[in-house]
This record gives structure tokens, sequence and C-alpha cells, in this order.
């Protein structure tokens, strides 16, 4: 069955087997049903984000975001320059403000994060805010987190980190991140609203280019290949990870693994960009660096490893593990790629 959602993100973290999806039927179009909302752990989470601003909306005329003063005039949808915002609004004895909204739908281990895939359009709106600031104008921009168990939102440099530099730069633009509970699939409770702190200083800490990663990789058919000191290695047919570090360069270093033409230096050379594909690059952005714990955590949820493999600094066996099946749609793969994204410290 196909199904319409209009959020516009990856949500890898819901696209595994048998995870539960709420639907309801549309008339009209290239689909019969969408999606209204998932659920993740013990919270549902709305995906229908065609109804964020209704929501956010009715909060600023119940007084639920406090941030923003006393309201007397609301526009939805105000054209400034090149940019659309969400609000525009007029408050007694304040600046008006422009106001944009975002959907965070990804949370985990507490920590909400957003964007879940790089957004050029949010950068831009993030960028503009900061210029518009001054004394004709406040700016605003307002995650919207509909997760019960959010208590901190961080936003998402591991895959956007374009986004998160611009999120520090924009020091005119106040932020603000709201928590709201579905208590069912379809309904919102607004009196559940919020205000959930902002980990800046985990940005700034996290935001560059270092960290960790994970390589998901192809084999399409079984094969044997000398590696280096290790010998004669034998591939089965499948899936690979690979965790790695670099403590700077780290785009540069995933970069390089899927170049052609390189001289051979590590272990991965010899099997990377042929003869296995590179599915999907996932960075991690900390501090600390993390390959060895990731080696540990992989070790125990995968259906084989190569011994030796890229592990020469560190003590663990491997760093590269078989998977009979795409690791990307696994539940327990997930969690350990979002625990230690969530966990920066």
């Amino acid at each position: 069955m196909d199904v319409y959602i209009a959020n516009p993100g990856r949500m890898i973290e819901y696209l595994v087997k048998d995870h539960p999806f709420y639907i309801t039927p549309i008339s009209g179009g290239k689909y019969k049903y969408k999606a209204i909302s998932t659920q993740y752990g013990n919270s549902y989470v709305l995906l229908d984000t065609a109804k964020i601003n209704t929501v956010v909306e009715e909060m600023i005329r119940s007084g639920l975001i406090p941030e923003l003063g006393p309201v007397k005039f609301i526009k939805r949808e105000k054209q400034v320059g090149r940019s659309r915002f969400d609000f525009y609004l007029e408050r007694e004895g304040s600046k008006p403000v422009l106001l944009e909204v975002k959907s965070c739908s990804l949370c985990h281990n507490g920590v909400a994060m957003f964007p879940d895939a790089p957004t050029e359009r949010g950068k831009r709106h993030m960028e503009e805010l900061q210029v518009l600031a001054g004394d004709e104008i406040e700016t605003f921009t307002l995650y919207l987190v509909t997760h019960n168990e959010a208590r901190l939102f961080i936003p998402n440099c591991h895959t956007d980190p374009a986004y998160g530099n611009s999120f520090l730069q924009a020091q005119k633009v106040r932020k603000l991140a709201y928590r709201v509970s579905m208590p069912d699939p379809v309904h919102i409770d607004l009196s559940t609203a919020t205000n959930i702190p902002v980990g800046m200083d985990a940005l700034r800490s996290n935001c560059g280019n270092r960290g960790s990663y994970l390589l998901i990789l192809f084999n399409p058919l079984a094969f044997s290949k000398q590696v280096g000191a290790l010998g004669v290695v034998d591939f089965k047919k499948g899936y690979y990870v690979y965790a790695g570090s670099a403590i700077k360069g780290l785009e540069k270093r995933v970069k390089r693994h899927s170049k052609k033409r390189k001289a051979i230096h590590w272990h991965l050379d010899y099997i990377l960009p042929h003869p296995m594909e590179l599915n999907r690059s996932l960075l991690i952005r900390r501090v600390d660096r993390l390959e060895g714990p990731l080696a540990s955590r992989l070790q125990s949820i995968a259906h084989g490893y190569i011994p030796g493999f890229g592990s020469s600094d560190t003590d663990r066996p491997s760093h590269l593990f078989y998977f009979k099946e795409d690791p990307i749609h696994l539940r327990d793969f997930l969690d350990i790629l979002l625990d230690f994204r969530m966990g920066m410290k």
C-alpha cells in the first residue's frame, strides 16, 4: 500500500519492519491514504506537518508561548523579501514579531533534533531572520516537538552542520523549543505545552568537522582478497558496516573512502569503492572519539565480523561487521546510531 506522508524529512528511525503508522483515507490525487502519525517509544508523533502551524496558532492565541508576549494581531505566511515566514505577530507594547515554525519528529532518549535531512530552506530562513532582527522587529524560530518524552532540543549538526552553524551565528534570532503530547494518534493536548531547553553548549562543542562515522557497504558477490597483513580474507555477499573516526577533517575522510583513485593506506582501501559499494555514510559529530565504543555495540548485533579489520588503533577485535540485510532498516542498528548522536555531552 502506498501512503502519502506530509513530513519531507528522511525519518529513518521509523522505516523499519513492522513499525506502526496511523493513516486516514483521502480523496483525489495520487494516493488513497495519508499518514497522520506514528509511534516511537511511549509516544505518538505527529507526521502531518500541515497541521503544525494551526497548532502553533492555537498555542499563541491561548497564551501558551509566553515568550511571545500578549498578541493582538496574527497573520499567517508573511512575505518579506524572498522568503515567506510562518507568522507575523503584533503585540501589546512590544515590537512586532516574525516567527518561523519547524516541526520536529526526531526524538530519541529524550533529545529532539531538527532537521533529519539537510535543509537549505531552513538555513536561508535562519540567516534572513538574523538580518531582519533589529529596532523595528523581533525574530523567532519555534521548534515544536510532538513527543512527550522530549526534554532537550539540539539542532541536528550530524546531518546538517550548515544549519547548525547558521543556528549558532544567528544570535539576534530568539530560539524556542516546545513539547506537546498526543494522547492518541489523532489529537494534540495543548495543556501539555512545555518549554524545553535548547542545548547551545552541546551544539557549540560538537558542530564541527570532526567525529566518528559508520559506513554501510553492500557486497553484491562473495569474493576473497588479499588485505594487507591480514592475508587473504573471505567476504560474504551482503552488507557490512565499518566504524571509523577522524579527529579533524571528518567529511574529507569519509569522501576519501569512496574515491576510485587513492593510495592504499587503510584496510578499507582494499575493498572500497570496489568490489564493495558505499551505500550510506552516517556521521556522528562529537568531540570525543567513539570508533571503539561503536565497534563494541555493532559486534553485539552483527551476524559476524572480519577479525583484525581496521582495528589496529583500538582493542576491539574488528571495525568491520557483517549483516545479512541492510542494517539501516534494523531497529537495533538505528538505536546504536541515535544513542551516539543524541548523547552529545
